[in-house]
């Protein structure tokens, strides 16, 4: 039973990071078309969030290994 717990656990874990991932791809992408059809600004600031989070998601799986 316990390794079952565990396998669970672990699966839940990949799954997270997968979900972060795939969100942080999709601020990416979305402020590349912002930049590129809307206005640069928008652009420009849609990259330094989408930046910020990739950095913030990447200290934080660091600290925690």
């Amino acid at each position: 039973m316990k390794e079952h717990r565990s396998a669970l656990k672990v699966a839940l874990r990949v799954a997270g990071h997968l979900a972060a991932i795939v969100l942080i791809y999709l601020m990416f992408s979305f402020s590349l078309f912002l930049g590129l059809q809307v206005d640069t600004t928008y652009g420009n600031i849609g990259m330094v969030l989408s930046a910020g989070a990739a950095l913030a998601y990447v200290l934080r799986f660091i600290r925690n290994r």
